[in-house]
């Protein structure tokens, strides 16, 4: 198969492909809650650990999904990841403090 018939085919599955990015909201919700809750850290350190490394598997996460889906001639399914990437820590945040308002 030669790289041409193979980024064909991933352009066909484009659509089913960008159900699948309903996985990064699964993903955010956890690093987000690993780097506010800190994940069981009972000092500061433990807490800044915690946070650094959230944001960096989170940046990651982010950048790879670009690149891949960029990459891959994926337009739906990069959008979809795009999205979701950046409206769900929003989305948390403002749920967070409408319920704080209580």
């Amino acid at each position: 198969m030669s790289l041409v018939e193979l980024r064909s085919r991933l352009r066909r599955s484009d659509r089913p492909a960008a159900f699948a990015v309903v996985g990064d909201l699964l993903l955010c919700c956890v690093v987000l809650w690993w780097m506010v809750a800190g994940a069981g850290a009972t000092t500061r350190e433990e807490e800044t650990a915690s946070w650094i490394l959230g944001a960096k598997v989170y940046g990651i996460w982010l950048a790879a999904g670009l690149v891949l889906f960029a990459g891959a001639g994926l337009p739906r399914t990069l959008l979809g990841h795009l999205a979701t990437m950046l409206l769900t820590p929003g989305v948390l945040f403002l749920l967070v403090m409408l319920l704080s308002l209580r």
